[in-house]
């Protein structure tokens, strides 16, 4: 009885040893982790080499491999960023390194995606229609607000919408993959290309944060956009489709900069801000289900990248990470290494020694690193709706 007593101390005393290890800062301290959920099984093993030879992309800063860059739509500053990047000349990701769609054509065995505005590709694997900084809802909407250049962040501050997106899908279909065809060849085609749409929204509220806009309305508006978006692609042929919901921005440096304390869950991200994401990707998953129903033929699979996200943070020793909240670039003596007016790449600023142990690249975006972590829970994990290995199954014929 005295030794069962012992061990049980001594487990007790071991744990408040291992929550004391948490990364050093006041904000870590302030908070515990809530303990996760029991994590899914890994999905039955299927090999993704080859299963798609096109993969077209759509999204945001997340998943642009150049646009946005190519367009001119950054500050200044931000190209101090990209010469970090490892990928050369065709990098220009808002990273230190590959993002989740780079993992992806690993997976698939292809090279990275061209940006559409890589005037010197010849698309032969497909394009990359995504845009840093874009927006679901229009310039004009932004404009009645008038939300300008703090809302803005490291983009001009007049953003491009998703729309540009859809037309210049539209435009490279007509001119490139089915030009000579008629309608039923160009389906036939655009049956066997993997479309990948990435986070759609975000950047609508990091702009909209503090501003007089109705969250609810931007919300119901934003995931209609995607619908529009979705829909455009099965019309046009699309069989198979992957859709991202969007990531906790609440646990991202920029948000915790400015929310107090009290406006915090039990993981220690902004709970306002988060409860903002939640409703907008229960809404879109509604959404998928309506036009799942109506397009019964087709694959349309959900990126559940909130969850994803969650089980990472609750997990930090299992992934290695010793700073969930501290970006790796960027200035600033707080806990989150992040100032709105100095952010990474303008003068001032600092990147850490290893970038690995970091969540958060610059406050806004992901490390490599967790961008790699993510990737296996979406490809390899229960992370998606149906799973990826179920999309490939079915491409595949199984």
């Amino acid at each position: 009885m005295a030794n069962s007593n012992y061990l049980f101390f001594l487990q007790i005393a071991c744990l408040i040893i291992l929550l004391s290890l948490s990364p050093s800062s006041a904000h870590n301290k302030s908070r515990k982790f809530m303990a996760p959920a029991p994590g899914p099984a890994p999905v039955s093993q299927v090999d993704y080499k080859g299963c798609f030879s096109k993969v077209y992309a759509f999204g945001g800063s997340y998943t642009d491999t150049g646009n946005a860059y190519l367009m001119g739509g950054f500050q200044s500053f931000i190209g101090k960023i990209f010469s970090m990047n490892p990928f050369g000349s065709t990098g220009h990701r808002q990273c230190n390194g590959r993002l989740v769609i780079d993992f992806l054509c690993d997976a698939i065995s292809m090279p990275p995606l061209s940006p559409y505005k890589d005037s010197a590709s010849n698309f032969s694997n497909g394009a990359n229609f995504a845009i840093a900084g874009s927006t679901a809802l229009s310039s004009d909407f932004f404009s009645r607000f008038n939300i300008g250049s703090p809302g803005s962040l490291m983009w001009k501050s007049n953003p491009e919408s998703f729309q540009t997106q859809i037309d210049w899908f539209h435009k490279f279909v007509a001119e490139k993959e089915c030009m000579g065809k008629d309608e039923a060849a160009c389906k036939a085609e655009l049956e066997n290309v993997l479309f990948w749409i990435g986070e759609i929204g975000g950047d609508d509220y990091s702009r909209l944060s503090g501003s007089s806009a109705a969250t609810k309305q931007v919300t119901e508006q934003a995931v209609g956009h995607v619908y529009d978006l979705l829909k455009a692609m099965l019309d046009k042929g699309a069989k198979y489709v992957v859709v991202h919901g969007l990531p906790p921005s609440g646990c991202f440096p920029l948000h915790l900069t400015f929310c107090p304390l009290t406006d915090r869950d039990q993981n220690g991200c902004s709970k306002s801000a988060n409860s903002v994401i939640m409703a907008h990707n229960e809404l879109l998953q509604k959404k998928l289900e309506e036009i799942r129903n109506t397009y019964k033929d087709c694959m349309i699979i959900y990126v559940d990248y909130y969850r994803a996200y969650q089980t990472i943070l609750t997990n930090l020793q299992k992934y290695q990470f010793q700073e969930p909240f501290k970006a790796c670039c960027g200035s600033g003596k707080g806990p989150f290494h992040f100032d709105l007016h100095s952010l990474c790449g303008s003068f001032g600023t600092s990147t850490c020694k290893d970038s690995s142990q970091h969540i958060s690249w610059d406050g806004l975006h992901l490390t490599e690193t967790m961008h790699q972590h993510l990737a296996d829970l979406f490809f390899n994990q229960s992370y998606c709706k149906p799973s990826f290995a179920e999309l490939v199954k079915k491409k595949k014929g199984y």
